[in-house]
């Protein structure tokens, strides 16, 4: 019924009500659920409701957002999936023995097999491979590497044999390769004496050292050990201007004995022999031989020890000078019977 007081408002009949219009009331109160629930009302076909904001029954037509998805397979590297409720989907870690995500590193000192390189660690492993020493700069056994100037490397091919690396600013590594200076001796040559008469040396003596240690090792001869020293140049022997002179003694009898030879075609004074010319064995001989390569007079100062303990003989001493001012390279020595042995040339440093 209408309350007069208020005759827009409505209101459903109560029990008090003595007078009611019940299809009219009806009516007004249909309008307010109307107003009330307009929300709800309507929509296209398909369309779903959804909130529209906090307050009490207000929503809005939505258009059906949920698709036909009915399922989600996850397969490597992903992992989850499923065919309702909340489906989560992930990815595995990535390993050398499988697919996934990958870890980031900028370490150039990592052991890792599952971390990736970062164009930072690129960087810094590429500044290290561009500062390194390209293996097709060695082309020759005993290549070194060598410096011309800052930051710049350079190739220095080995030396000849015997030969010791030197340095010298003169030289666009600062370094080279050259015979032995200093102290010692430098082996020169060696050269084995297969049972003959005469062997000559050549290119034995050089500008390189000033003087020279001859050492003969295991001579002998077959006859008679009266050996001669003659000093050549160019391949041939110089046979005049030779001045010797010898002294020996005996092991067991003490017995002594000299020589001496002026202006001779060899030093015959026996600088490798023995006293009586007659023995087969010298066990060891060394002649000094003093500025052979110089313009100057050569001379020569040596000693030996014979082999045997008995038989007439024990060590000796011989000296001379050869009277040329003729630079020599080499020199020729000669016994009448086959000589045996090795000779081994030293250079000794200036």
């Amino acid at each position: 019924m209408s309350n007069p007081t208020t005759p827009f408002s409505w209101q459903m009949p109560t029990a008090t009500d003595l007078v009611t219009d019940l299809p009219a009331d009806f009516a007004v109160f249909g309008q307010a659920v109307a107003t009330s629930m307009a929300d709800l009302l309507g929509g296209a076909s398909g369309y779903i409701l959804s909130k529209a904001s906090a307050t009490d029954m207000d929503f809005i037509w939505i258009a059906n957002d949920q698709g036909d998805i009915t399922g989600i397979t996850a397969t490597s590297p992903l992992t989850g999936g499923g065919t309702s409720g909340a489906i989560t989907v992930s990815i595995q870690d990535a390993l050398t023995t499988q697919k996934g995500a990958v870890q980031l590193s900028d370490s150039t000192s990592t052991t890792s097999s599952i971390l990736a390189a970062t164009p930072t660690a690129v960087k810094a492993a590429y500044d290290l491979a561009n500062g390194a020493v390209a293996k097709s700069t060695f082309t020759t056994k005993g290549d070194i590497v060598a410096a011309t100037a800052a930051s710049t490397i350079s190739r220095l091919g080995v030396g000849s044999n015997n030969t010791v690396l030197t340095a010298d600013s003169t030289a666009a590594t600062g370094l080279k390769w050259a015979a032995v200076s200093g102290s010692g001796l430098t082996l020169i040559t060696t050269q084995a004496l297969a049972a003959v008469t005469s062997q000559s040396i050549n290119n034995c003596f050089s500008a390189t050292y000033q003087n020279y240690l001859i050492a003969f090792s295991g001579y002998a001869a077959t006859g008679g050990n009266a050996p001669t020293f003659k000093l050549r140049v160019g391949g041939t022997d110089n046979s005049a201007g030779y001045y010797s002179e010898f002294q020996s003694l005996d092991w067991n009898g003490g017995g002594a004995a000299s020589g001496a030879s002026t202006n001779s075609a060899s030093w015959s004074s026996r600088p490798l022999g023995v006293l009586d010319g007659t023995s087969t064995t010298v066990g060891g001989t060394f002649m000094n031989i003093f500025s052979p390569f110089a313009a100057t007079n050569t001379v020569y100062s040596g000693s030996y020890i014979d082999g045997r303990v008995t038989g007439g003989n024990g060590g000796g001493y011989g000296a001379g000078v050869h009277n040329s001012a003729t630079s020599f390279d080499g020199f020729t020595i000669t016994n009448a019977y086959a000589m045996t042995g090795t000779v081994r040339i030293y250079g000794l440093a200036n």
